[in-house]
């Protein structure tokens, strides 16, 4: 069987919640987070794990989020290699909006990257 490997150099640890409406300076009440493994490469073992097969997705990881994400995976049985990285792995945060049906997508910044 043909080993399959994938690169992901910016990987991601995504979280996405729901809110009835959005509006600015009061507190939004949100549904508890869900969070899943993001990142190009990672997407692509997680989708042939699902599909019964087998990729090891090598990534940088690190900090809290880092060991979040490589967590994530073991619970969806996707073997990993990781890079251990100087800063935390970046995080994203999706927000959908009932009333309006729309969704936010906020993407933090790597450290060092404007």
């Amino acid at each position: 069987m043909v080993r399959i490997y994938t690169l992901t150099l910016a990987p991601s640890l995504d979280s996405a919640t729901i809110t009835p409406q959005i509006y600015p300076e009061g507190k939004l009440r949100c549904t508890a987070p869900v969070f899943e493994p993001g990142g190009g490469g990672i997407n692509v073992a997680r989708a042939i794990a699902h599909l019964g097969g087998s990729a090891t997705a090598i990534f940088p990881a690190g900090g809290a989020t880092g060991e979040h994400l490589v967590s994530l995976l073991a619970d969806e049985n996707v073997p990993v290699a990781t890079v251990e990285a100087k800063d935390w792995t970046r995080q994203n945060l999706h927000v959908h909006v009932e009333a309006s049906g729309e969704q936010y997508r906020f993407c933090y910044a790597r450290r060092g990257i404007k």
